[in-house]
This record gives C-alpha cells, sequence and structure tokens, in this order.
C-alpha cells in the first residue's frame, strides 16, 4: 500500500482532528488528578503499614535483656518486661565476642532453667544458660543474649541485645530444591 492510498483511505483525506488547546490541558489536568490521587494513596498506604508494624512491635520494644558470664559455662541473663501483658516461650541464645574481634559468635545451649514458660508484665526474672562444655566463656570478653518469645498476640519476636525486635519468621528455608517424585532430575 502507497501513501497516497493510504492517505486516501483515511477519513477526511489524512485530516486529523487534534483537538482544540482547552481539550489538551483539560486531558492533562485528568491524568495529573489521577497520578496525584495515586501517589497519595500509595503515601498513605505506607503510613499505615508503618503504623501498624509499630502498633504490633509495642510490646516486644519493652522486653530487654541483660546478660553477665558467671564461671566457664553459665551466663546469667536478666529478663525485663516492663510491658503491662505477659511474654510467653522465651528461648536465649549466647552470642559472645572476644576482645579483639567485632564479630559475635553463637554458642550453642545444653539447658536452659528459669521462667521460660511465662514472664508477667511489669516483672523480671533470671535466666540460666548452661553453654556447652567445649566452651569456656571466661575467654570472651562480653556476651550478649538474642531472646526469643511469644508476646499476648501471639506473635514470636527475635531481639539481640538493645536492637530493635524483629518478627522471628522460624528457620530460613534452606536452598535446596525440593525433589519431587515426578520430575527427574
Amino acid at each position: 500500500m502507497s501513501t497516497v492510498e493510504l492517505l486516501a483511505w483515511l477519513p477526511g483525506h489524512g485530516h486529523i482532528d487534534w483537538g482544540s488547546v482547552p481539550d489538551w490541558f483539560g486531558g492533562l489536568g485528568t491524568v495529573g488528578t489521577l497520578l496525584f490521587g495515586v501517589l497519595s494513596l500509595r503515601r498513605e498506604i505506607r503510613s499505615r503499614r508503618r503504623e501498624d508494624r509499630a502498633a504490633r512491635a509495642r510490646q516486644a520494644r519493652l522486653v530487654s535483656t541483660s546478660a553477665r558470664i558467671e564461671g566457664g559455662g553459665v551466663l546469667r541473663v536478666r529478663v525485663t518486661n516492663d510491658s503491662d501483658g505477659p511474654v510467653f516461650d522465651l528461648t536465649a541464645t549466647p552470642r559472645v565476642r572476644t576482645a579483639d574481634s567485632a564479630d559475635e559468635v553463637a554458642v550453642g545451649v545444653s539447658a536452659l532453667t528459669g521462667p521460660v514458660d511465662r514472664l508477667n508484665g511489669r516483672d523480671q526474672g533470671e535466666l540460666f544458660v548452661t553453654v556447652d562444655r567445649s566452651v569456656d566463656l571466661t575467654g570472651y570478653a562480653s556476651a550478649a543474649v538474642e531472646l526469643c518469645f511469644t508476646d499476648q498476640q501471639g506473635n514470636r519476636w527475635r531481639r539481640r541485645g538493645g536492637t530493635e525486635p524483629e518478627l522471628d519468621l522460624g528457620v530460613e528455608p534452606s536452598r535446596r530444591r525440593l525433589r519431587l517424585p515426578w520430575r527427574r532430575g
């Protein structure tokens, strides 16, 4: 098809009505208004999500720990619950650091005693963490504890030292591919 035939085929012999300047301004105004509405909605959704996360973590922020090395294999952990509600299912994983290194090393736990099932609000308890026999804690400069607990809403939290609490989503999935019986390879 040649250009002449194409122009003959178009209605009005190639005359395209582009509209008037007010029509263009009206169209651009509509697009701008829609864009402004979408961006405002996104900002409001982000703000609400941030408020929901802060409200969910309110009790978890009020649970704190301090750790002290007692002897070669025992770590004394003071857990303070300054919130109004109880926390449940406390677990503690000790993390130790040498004087010349900034890296913390997780230490295996052989026994955990203390109020591990429930710690009431406005209360403090002491956990005694007995580490594996292969580790001597006296050689380390400091010790911190990664505390995991469940708040009264049923959310599982993990908190290390004075850091912000994080939702504990369980064990990270392995990178291994799932082997399905009907799939080869």
